[in-house]
């Protein structure tokens, strides 16, 4: 329903497509884009979503397609090589080259809600990592409200009236202050549900 009732290329970009996901608990839908290249690289190594924290840690710290020395990482980052899944990184003669990027960029959560106070405390979760939004499903009770916290937290707030998404509230652009584990973390994780 909702795919249906968001026109493309005004809440999200032309080229993105809207799934149904889980994160942190909360059921959500995601406007998503895929790197083709890399998805066809992971499907043909046979590498899986990437979840382990320290994985991850260590793949933020070597750069895409450079040889490395592996006697310059510390001790953890050694352990964290040896558990890096087949097809993220390449080991030969004492180094190591990291192969693996993330594998899609999410543009927008929307987290449907009866209310739109609940709606929105489920929609902070998704702050460090995305733009979001709520949908709220029946008419908006103290409307005036809504809106201007809406608007003071930069999510995006949309009604639907019949079949039609009104955007009472534009929500805020994602501006990405820092890379983090928990950023990629989260993208792998909805990787997995989307693969």
């Amino acid at each position: 329903m909702l795919a249906n009732s968001v026109p493309s290329g005004t809440l999200i970009p032309q080229e993105s497509k809207l799934q149904a996901v889980n994160a942190f608990g909360v059921q959500a839908v995601v406007a998503y884009r895929r790197d083709t290249a890399e998805c066809e690289r992971r499907a043909a190594e046979g590498t899986p979503p990437l979840t382990r924290p320290d994985v991850l840690d260590l793949l933020m710290g070597l750069p895409v397609g450079e040889t490395v020395p592996v006697s310059t990482l510390s001790p953890p980052e050694r352990r964290a090589l040896k558990a890096a899944p087949k097809g993220v990184v390449v080991q030969s003669s004492g180094t190591v080259t990291r192969q693996v990027v993330q594998p899609l960029g999410v543009d927008l959560a929307i987290v449907p809600g009866r209310g739109w106070e609940s709606a929105m405390a489920k929609a902070e979760l998704f702050t460090p990592f995305c733009a979001r939004a709520v949908l709220v499903e029946r008419p908006l009770r103290r409307k005036d409200d809504a809106m201007l916290q809406a608007d003071f937290y930069g999510i995006g707030l949309l009604a639907l009236v019949g079949n039609e998404l009104d955007v009472l509230v534009p929500p805020r652009p994602f501006v990405k202050r820092r890379h983090t584990v928990a950023g990629w973390k989260f993208l792998e994780d909805l990787y997995a549900q989307l693969a």
